[in-house]
């Protein structure tokens, strides 16, 4: 027998020009974005610059830190860290056809730049293309390549507390209006829009004569949001809101609002508990004011105290509208679909303003109210233990 000889494996050459020629993409698309950032640090005095030609007054406020600040709503260095965020997903999408005027591809931090400031202004896309030099379909399309990737990228900032966290929460809302154990303080809020004939219905009208989409939040002591609920139509009264939301069943089978009680000496028990004004039902976890005309010394003292802690929630969500003012102004024919996520994005962005230390530029207009024009709902329905929960809190309170 003669020996045996191996014999060699044939090249599969389509495999090995398909490999290479994803690891030359990939290193093409790195390439690239190494180049953008170089080719594009200096963005910012360009877009200074550009609108200092075309001679628009945005009230920038200050030195050229506060002027990025009152531009974007946001610090260098949150901006930075907001790009780093969504930078994975922005490059490794190549943004095809994303160029500005001069013919360029836009690197991450434009894209970013120009998202925010649509979000942050409420701008028209086109006057927004205008101050970046590029097109409305690309203001567009940028900006909801930015929304997507924050929306699974940043979604870590807005989240219910654990225990730990739980307990610092109810001491800084103690802390602040002598509240007892008090998890958060909860409104809602209108944003209103225009919508087509055909899709206008009597379920997106609310009471005020406004097509809108309701957000329901809940906030801690420091303006954070920890809880929203959006998507649903303008029609639907505080209340009903509540009751369709996962918060509230979640609360009502114990699984929310479920830590360490609270004990008063000769007064009883204080478990976990939110507030909200009286537009919500009073339950045995979410408690509200008084709303007799007779009320007590203890009573009003108590409404009082109520009162200065839900307003920590109108507070956040006045400077959610007043920040990124897509949701303050009137919204033209918006995707139904696709609003209830830049909601979401803009409560997000809300938060890392917060959990990064930075802090809102003085000067920047704030509404005085969040949902101006819309009257104070009231509901009367009174669950018997929420009913003895705010007894023992007025009376509590009272000896304060």
């Amino acid at each position: 027998m003669g020996s045996s000889k191996e014999i060699p494996r044939k090249r599969k050459r389509g495999q090995d020009d398909k490999q290479e020629g994803s690891d030359q993409a990939l290193d093409n698309a790195r390439a690239q974005a190494t180049a953008l950032r170089v080719a594009d640090s200096d963005w910012w005095h360009d877009l200074v610059h550009r609108l200092s030609l075309l001679s628009k007054d945005l009230g920038l406020l200050g030195d050229d830190s506060n002027k990025f600040k009152s531009f974007f709503r946001v610090s260098r260095k949150t901006f930075d860290y907001i790009c780093s965020l969504v930078r994975q997903d922005l490059v490794s999408r190549p943004p095809s056809g994303l160029i500005n005027i001069e013919g360029r591809l836009l690197s991450v931090e434009k894209q970013v730049a120009i998202a925010l400031r649509r979000l942050a202004s409420g701008d028209a896309q086109v006057s927004v293309g205008e101050q970046f030099g590029v097109g409305q379909s690309t203001v567009s399309q940028v900006t909801w390549r930015f929304v997507e990737s924050m929306e699974e990228r940043g979604r870590h900032h807005l989240k219910w507390p654990d225990a730990q966290e739980m307990v610092t929460i109810k001491a800084n809302f103690e802390q602040c209006h002598g509240l007892p154990n008090c998890c958060g303080a909860m409104d809602m809020t209108h944003v209103i829009m225009t919508l087509p004939s055909v899709e206008s219905s009597s379920d997106w009208y609310d009471a005020e004569h406004n097509y809108s989409m309701v957000l329901q939040a809940i906030v801690d002591a420091e303006m954070r949001f920890r809880d929203i609920l959006t998507g649903w139509p303008g029609s639907m009264s505080d209340a009903r809101l509540l009751r369709s939301s996962g918060f509230f069943r979640l609360s009502e089978s114990g699984q929310r609002l479920n830590g360490s009680s609270r004990q008063l000496p000769q007064m009883g028990e204080v478990r976990e508990y939110i507030v909200a004004d009286m537009g919500y039902p009073l339950l045995s976890w979410l408690i509200t004011p008084f709303q007799d005309n007779d009320l007590s010394d203890a009573q009003i003292n108590y409404n009082n105290r109520h009162s200065a802690t839900a307003e920590i929630a109108e507070k956040a969500l006045a400077r959610l509208k007043g920040t990124w003012r897509i949701l303050h102004k009137v919204m033209w024919r918006p995707d139904k679909h696709k609003l209830p996520r830049i909601i979401l994005v803009c409560c997000l962005l809300h938060n890392i303003i917060i959990d990064r230390g930075d802090e809102l530029l003085h000067g920047v207009p704030l509404p005085e109210y969040h949902d101006e024009g819309y009257e104070q709902q009231i509901c009367q329905f009174v669950d018997a233990k929420g009913k003895e929960l705010r007894n023992i809190l007025t009376e509590y309170l009272s000896e304060k």
